[in-house]
């Protein structure tokens, strides 16, 4: 099996392919196939958000960092 990915997707396209597996119609025969693909994209999305969470933590201490230096 081929493995790709899709890059340079931001967290808003990719939570809107999530949510558009919610609406489609399945037939049984594919079920476990749109089951695995949500699971896919959930943890796409968990890992974006940590991402995005860690980035502003950074900022976060890097600005006061900046202050202490400045002010000290």
């Amino acid at each position: 099996m081929n493995v790709f990915t899709l890059e340079d997707l931001q967290l808003e396209e990719v939570t809107l392919l999530r949510q558009s597996l919610n609406i489609i119609e399945i037939k049984g025969a594919n079920a476990q196939f749109v089951a695995n693909l949500q699971i896919k994209l959930d943890t796409q999305i968990r890992q974006i958000q940590n991402m995005v969470q860690e980035e502003e933590i950074k900022k976060q201490t890097g600005d006061k960092r900046i202050g202490k230096t400045v002010k000290g």
